[in-house]
Order: structure tokens, then sequence, then C-alpha cells
């Protein structure tokens, strides 16, 4: 029993290298995205900038080394003079900053560039701090508070920046387990596979268990070069709760099976189950936080993302490798509850589906 699960899972892992639609899929497509989604990212959020412009204008009344002092006392700012607003302008709309402030008489003028949606939130309260220093200074006021910067880890960029390479691991896990159920049990009884298995002495359960351990080396090679990418082209690095990280590579994968299970359960021909699953995993992509927080989306496309097992892997991924906040309790229960489903709807179809094409 054992010697028929090795010899099956090497099989199906030598299958897999030979379907180059899916290697692309599991392999090539999450980079392409990480390359294309990383650098603009990384371009607006994790290079070095001068993330603040200074304009004094001939009326204005605030010492310029005062500001720069106060600016020079945020460890996440720095400064450029510039002689125009139209330069200062131009910086912002290509990125090369986050903030003008035009500084005149008394007053504080900032400008953003509004492309920059996710950013300026944060850019805003920075310039507020600027603006509440400044006051602060002047009428000699004292602080009730002190607060104390303290460095958590050498992150390149936002969060939305760092979230977007736990997703894109999840793409991978997702691209690797949705389509082997629908290749495998759809496409192989039509050709008469299925067929030939079912009159052999090979037992149902260890050709799953095959099937499922199969695509795990597929789920760890993508893994591992979405990490090696990250560290060596956007020097991104992360907190990785190893103990967690391994399994739940696993267990991802095995859900985004049962996904497949479930879509074999109605397509009818393997062309049908594949254009379902391309269907299904573009849908995923784009409504379950991968590259952008959920929070932009509409209020019912949110409730979409709901019912998208990709959702749950993402969010995950990003508390085990340390991105968010890790909690147990909420992890445990949506991966367990996810698990039993996908196992359930493997075993359905194993078991219950015909090996014999109609």
């Amino acid at each position: 029993m054992f010697k028929q699960y090795l010899n099956n899972t090497k099989i199906l892992s030598l299958a897999f290298l030979r379907d180059k639609e899916t290697v692309f899929y599991v392999l090539v497509l999450p980079l392409l995205f990480m390359l294309i989604f990383g650098s603009l990212y990384s371009d607006g959020e994790g290079r070095h900038q001068d993330r603040v412009l200074l304009y004094f204008e001939d009326t204005a009344t605030i010492s310029q080394s005062e500001i720069e002092e106060v600016i020079e006392s945020n460890q996440g700012l720095s400064y450029q003079h510039i002689n125009s607003i139209e330069e200062g302008e131009q910086l912002l709309r290509d990125y090369e900053a986050e903030t003008l402030l035009r500084v005149n008489g008394d007053g504080l003028e900032f400008s953003y560039n509004p492309a920059r949606i996710q950013d300026n939130p944060a850019i805003e309260q920075q310039s507020m701090a600027i603006a509440r220093e400044l006051d602060i200074r002047k009428y000699n006021l004292e602080t009730y508070l002190q607060t104390e910067i303290i460095d958590t880890g050498d992150f390149a960029g936002s969060s939305q920046f760092l979230s977007l390479f736990p997703g894109l691991i999840a793409l991978g896990l997702a691209s690797s387990g949705l389509f082997v159920i629908v290749e495998l049990f759809i496409y192989h009884k039509e050709k008469g596979v299925l067929k030939r298995m079912a009159a052999s002495p090979l037992s149902r359960n260890s050709f799953t268990f095959a099937l499922i351990s199969s695509r795990m080396p597929a789920s760890l090679l993508s893994t591992a070069l979405i990490l090696v990418s990250s560290r060596y082209i956007f020097n991104v690095s992360f907190n990785i709760n190893w103990f967690l990280f391994i399994p739940y590579i696993i267990i991802g994968t095995v859900i985004m099976m049962g996904l497949g299970a479930l879509i074999t359960l109605f397509a009818t021909t393997a062309d049908s189950g594949f254009q379902a699953a391309s269907i299904l995993l573009t849908v995923m992509i784009f409504f379950s936080g991968i590259y952008f927080p959920i929070e932009f989306l509409p209020s019912y496309f949110q409730q979409v993302s709901r019912f998208l097992p990709l959702t749950y892997l993402a969010r995950g991924l990003q508390q085990i490798m340390g991105v968010s906040q890790l909690d147990p309790t909420s992890l445990a229960m949506e991966t367990g509850g996810l698990l039993i489903l996908s196992i359930a709807l493997i075993l359905v179809v194993s078991k219950k589906s015909s090996w014999v094409a109609d």
C-alpha cells in the first residue's frame, strides 16, 4: 500500500512538470505579478525619496532651521529645498516626493498627490505632526505624552507593499491546488486514464493521497521563489513563524484542492472545468485582498470576498509572516473549517464520482 502510494506520488509529480500550463500558473504567474505590482508599490513607497519638499516665500516668518530640525526629528522623513511651486508639483506628480510644504507668512500649506490614495492619510498625519510641533515650540508649550519610536524590523515600504508578498504566496497555492483536481478527475476521465486505473489493483485512497502529496513540492517551490525574490529584488524580509508557516503552506494547498473538487461536481467536460477554474482564480485574485485591501472595495464586493478561500489564505499568511497581528483563535477556526470542508469534498469526488467517462 505504502509503496503504491510512493509510486503514484512520483508519477503525479513528474506529470506536473510536464504540464507547461500548470507550471506557468503555479511558478511563473506569481513571479510576474510580483515584479509588476512590487515595482509599482516600491516606486511609490519602498525606495528612498525626499518625502517633504520645502518652499519658502519671502514673507515667511518661520525660520528654515526650525522647520528642518522638526523634520529631522522624525526618523521617517527627509526633505529637499525647491526653487518654485511648479517644480514641487512636478516632483509630486512623478512620485519623487510625498508632500510639498509651502511656508508663507505664519502659515503652512501642504500639497499631496491625489493619486496616492493609500498614502495620503499617513502623509496628512505627518504634516499635522510637523505643524503641531512648530506650534509647541512657538508658544513654549509642554508635551504631556512622550513618544518612543521602536524599530520592529527592516521592512521596505508600507503595510500594503508588505501584504503583497503573502498574497502572492497564496496565489501560488491557489494555482497549485485548484487545477489538479479538475485535471485528473475530468480530463483524465475523458481520456480513459481513470478507467484503466479503476480496472487495476490501485486503491482510490492511495491515489487520492498521492494526488495531494504530488502538489506539495510545487507549492513549497513557489513559496521559496517568492521569498527569495522578495529578499533580493525588493530587499524585503519577514518575521516568519516557521512553526506555523510550513504546515500552513501544505494546508493551504489542500484547501484549494477542495475548491477544485467542488468545480468537478458541476463541470461536465474538461474544457468547462478549466474555464470555471480560470474564471474563479481571476475573481479571487482581484477580490481577495492580494493586490489592494478589501476595504477599498465597494460593500457588495466585500461580501463576495467572504466566500473566497483565497481571502482567508492571504490573511492567514499575512499573520504568520508578521505583516499583521497574529490572531491564533481566528486563524485556527478559519483554517480548520476550510480544511475539513476541503477534505470532505476531495473524498466525495474520489469515492463517489465515476472514473468512467459518460
